[in-house]
């Protein structure tokens, strides 16, 4: 019987073309859809640091408080001083991190309030959370300030939680005005800089961007898994945040601790960020493919990030695997990763492509539209 319900809800999926499958990616296709920005993950310098770290065997084999912490606060030293914070936590997974984060400093009494696009990780870590959630209208501020004036006086404690670049279209929260607000209420700031660290304000992310300086109620949280090029989130953060979080966090303190190879290949890309030159050169290719995108009238305005929405609607798919066919891998998005409607092939570029990788995309996407 079990079998045959489940059975019926994926046919269902299906008919509402919402079914989801695994597809490996080919050698030799041109990718666009990776969020390996910096082309880390097989850089050969970073590929030897794994190599190395391979000495203290394939996997960590317990939890940071048991077997498992062993070269994991050298990583978390390093991170602090690249984010010009106090402390720096590691978690398994960027997904773990949001979960582990805000499910503990968000309690019973305190409001939440979350961008209506923050990513998954940070809509679940909410709900596992006992705190009030309230959802502000996308990067508006005055939204915001709306429901804080309405509610906020009710709660012990506000968090603001935002993505600092957003994910399935490449925008950058107002992080300077939502630092206002937050000082103004005596709220926590809690920005998911996933898409922003490695990408702007030269690789430090998303507050170097607006110039703000880490403060008390600035909560940083992000990934090893994309500009890094590797595996795990972190969070960054004054003291008593991090020593809070080691003794609460369910999703840090009973997972199984990153492999320590994984952290010495980061160690290595954290290296190569912090010299500069990837990030200025990832800048580059987004000036290169925000001209060429223009001229094929895929965008209007110019990107300061890697992300590019190409909004498709219902054809999305079909494009994508017309793309497929031609040798391009740029999966299409639709619901419930975006709203209905909104369906979109979110371009991803990184270091390594070229300005006629730009043209051969843009090429084929004006054909099938045309």
């Amino acid at each position: 019987m079990f079998r045959l319900k489940l059975r019926e809800e994926l046919e269902l999926l299906k008919r509402n073309n919402l079914y989801r499958y695994l597809r490996r990616k080919e050698e030799g296709v041109l990718d666009f859809s990776s969020n390996d920005y910096l082309c880390l993950s097989k850089h050969p310098e970073v590929i030897e640091a794994a190599r190395e770290g391979l000495k203290y065997g394939l996997g960590s084999t317990g939890s940071r408080l048991t077997s498992g912490n062993i070269n994991h606060e050298i990583l978390e030293e390093r991170l602090a001083e690249f984010k010009e914070t106090e402390r720096a936590l590691v978690y398994p997974t960027g997904y773990s991190t949001n979960l582990g984060v805000i499910s503990a400093l968000c309690k019973r009494g305190d409001l939440i309030l979350s961008d209506r696009l923050n990513h998954a990780s940070i809509i679940d870590g909410c709900r596992l959370s006992r705190a009030d959630v309230e959802i502000y209208e996308h990067c508006s501020v005055e939204s915001l300030v709306g429901i804080l004036e309405e509610k906020g006086k009710r709660y012990n404690n506000i968090f603001i939680v935002t993505d600092g670049v957003f994910s399935m279209d490449g925008d950058i929260a107002p992080l300077k005005d939502i630092k206002k607000v937050a000082d103004e209420y005596n709220g926590v700031v809690i920005v998911d800089d996933a898409h922003g660290t490695g990408v702007l304000g030269g690789g430090k992310g998303t507050l170097k961007h607006f110039n703000l300086k880490p403060s008390d109620n600035i909560i940083q949280i992000g990934t090893l898994s994309k500009a890094f090029g590797g595996l795990g989130g972190f969070v960054c953060g004054i003291e008593e945040v991090v020593e809070y979080l080691i003794n609460t966090s369910r999703s840090f303190i009973y997972s199984t601790a990153l492999p320590p190879s994984v952290v010495s290949g980061v160690l290595k890309s954290l290296e190569l960020i912090e010299e500069g030159n990837l990030t200025r050169k990832l800048q580059e290719n987004i000036r290169c493919a925000n001209r060429v995108f223009k001229r094929y009238e895929l965008i209007q305005v110019d990107n300061l990030t890697p992300i590019y929405p190409i909004i498709l609607g219902e054809r999305t798919m079909e494009i994508s695997e017309y793309l497929l066919q031609r040798g391009i891998f740029a999966p299409g998005i639709r619901y419930p990763s975006v709203p209905r409607g909104l369906e979109r092939i979110r371009v991803s570029i990184n270091v390594g492509h070229r300005e006629e990788d730009f043209e051969r995309l843009g090429r084929l996407l004006k054909e099938y539209t045309r």
